[in-house]
């Protein structure tokens, strides 16, 4: 009798053993030759100049399983980017932003469906909030970004797209449009009766720990660790910008005003792979990751970067690319001198952060080469 049972201990044992074992292997489907490649691209484009300084993180599930920073803060300077670092984060405050609607679409303070136009009576009595989140309200963005690097501030800016700028019917067509996307600014104070940046705080920042990220120019330009902006000369070389930008920051925060470093961005990109129980479900998020809007504008981008036929989409403040391989939900930032990446594949539940204080490709050609290239080997 002893003997049958330590037979069936022993096969129990092995079984666990197995399966522990099964556990680990599939923890992580990110080989480590996509890693390689990826270290190996990165230090690459150091050495040749075609990036200043970065800071990555990979995600496979809830795991970090690649976090490392490279070059410097500024050039000419010795002070090399380290996990800390604030980067301006620029349009990737876009799915923050979507983010912080679908956790109060979630709770009931607010429905993305209903009318925009109880909350902003100038607008087609058509136009939903979620047109708004996919750049589908009708208005044209041809012009609008020029008025926000030209320093016009937000009452003035808000003034012109009233008096100036003809809205077709909502729903019809997409055109990104940083200034009326902003438009969720006014929705979301008058709901929730704080300040914007009040409510980024209190709903996600500090429900997922982001303790360094802001919104806003003030309290960037009074952090310590930040990356200097750079942009490209004539010669094809980087050069330290006079200064940071803050028109975008002041103007249209909800859309290219948030700042953060990678360890922030961490946790936020966690929950959209894998949700959190007090927070957001995958299933709350996936609303907001499908397609709402075909985007041609995408193809510009990448018809180099990634291989294929291209399918190209706009969620709820997210980005949507595809090929015969796979599909990456992202949204790449840009404001001047630094252009970052954030991006994932929701049916691996694999994702990579590209923060970069570099105004080129080379973030959003370091991520979407990773996810559609490198993990798919």
């Amino acid at each position: 009798m002893m003997r049958k049972i330590f037979h069936v201990k022993k096969w129990y044992l092995l079984w666990v053993v197995f399966y522990i074992a099964n556990i680990a292997v599939s923890a992580s489907s990110v080989s480590p030759e996509a890693l390689k490649k990826l270290d190996a691209h990165v230090k690459k484009k150091i050495d040749e100049g075609s990036a200043v300084g970065c800071a990555i993180a990979v995600l496979d599930h809830d795991q970090v399983v690649f976090l490392k920073t490279y070059g410097v803060k500024k050039k000419g300077a010795q002070e090399k980017i380290n996990t800390n670092t604030i980067f301006q984060i620029g349009s990737i405050s876009k799915p923050i932003t979507a983010t912080v609607l679908a956790i109060l679409h979630k709770s009931g303070s607010l429905n993305i469906h209903d009318s925009a136009q109880t909350h902003l009576p100038y607008l087609h009595p058509d136009t939903k909030i979620h047109h708004i989140l996919a750049h589908t309200t009708g208005y044209n963005r041809m012009g609008w970004n020029n008025k926000i690097e030209s320093s016009i501030f937000r009452p003035q800016l808000l003034e012109a797209l009233i008096t100036t700028s003809r809205q077709r019917e909502p729903g019809q067509e997409f055109d990104y449009h940083n200034v009326v996307y902003s438009l969720l600014e006014e929705i979301l104070e008058s709901t929730q009766k704080l300040s914007f940046k009040d409510i980024v705080h209190e709903k996600l920042f500090k429900p997922l720990g982001m303790q360094r990220a802001t919104v806003g120019y003030e309290d960037f330009i009074n952090q310590d660790n930040k990356a200097w902006p750079h942009t490209v000369g004539k010669n094809k070389k980087f050069y330290p910008s006079k200064s940071y930008s803050k028109f975008y920051h002041g103007a249209v925060a909800s859309a290219a005003g948030v700042n953060a470093s990678i360890m922030d961005m961490i946790p936020f990109l966690r929950l959209q792979i894998i949700g959190d129980d007090n927070l957001l479900s995958t299933r709350d998020l996936e609303l907001f990751h499908q397609p709402h809007t075909t985007a041609p504008d995408l193809f510009l981008w990448f018809k180099d970067q990634m291989q294929g036929k291209l399918k190209s989409y706009y969620g709820l403040g997210w980005r949507i690319v595809e090929n015969d391989r796979c599909r990456v939900v992202f949204h790449g930032g840009y404001v001047k001198g630094f252009i970052s990446f954030l991006g994932f594949l929701p049916d691996k539940k694999i994702g990579i952060i590209v923060l970069h204080n570099g105004q080129n490709i080379f973030s959003a050609e370091t991520g979407i080469k990773f996810l559609s290239d490198w993990v798919q080997e």
